[in-house]
């Protein structure tokens, strides 16, 4: 039988794949609680119930269609997650590598706490990363990607 721990990873990783990467906004009132708070440094006021999730990531998600989350590490103990993570934009120029791949647009750490399964808390931190865009003309990198 799986631990609460690994089930409150489990729910964590259920959704950033599907509502975060697949758009399944439906999915929201399953893993948010009615009293859900989020804290995210850049948003203010916080984001407040499964509504306020749902204009965050609808948010997100029309201005970015192809937006990728990609969980790299996570640790979890008893009702908390934390999430490191990168976003990704595959659709733009500068989103890519020298070999086409997207490359990550942020880059973050989420502390989500859960009860009987759903979100009630989330603590967000992230920094948006310069792309690093080789300039032929000048023979040096330019951080910002711009000629």
């Amino acid at each position: 039988m799986e631990s609460i721990t690994e089930l409150n990873k489990r729910k964590v990783q259920l959704f950033v794949e599907a509502v975060w990467n697949n758009g399944r906004l439906e999915l929201i009132d399953r893993l948010v609680a009615a009293d859900y708070v989020g804290h995210v440094p850049s948003l203010d006021p916080a984001v407040i119930g499964p509504e306020g999730v749902r204009r965050l990531v609808s948010s997100h998600r029309g201005a970015h269609p192809d937006l990728y989350i990609k969980i790299e590490d996570q640790i979890a103990e008893d009702d908390r997650v934390v999430t490191r993570w990168h976003a990704m934009t595959a659709g733009s120029p500068l989103a890519r590598s020298a070999l086409g791949e997207p490359t990550p647009c942020c880059s973050g750490i989420t502390i989500i706490r859960l009860l009987a399964g759903k979100q009630v808390d989330e603590h967000t931190q992230y920094t948006r990363l310069a792309r690093v865009v080789p300039n032929a003309a000048r023979g040096h990198f330019n951080p910002s990607g711009l000629p």
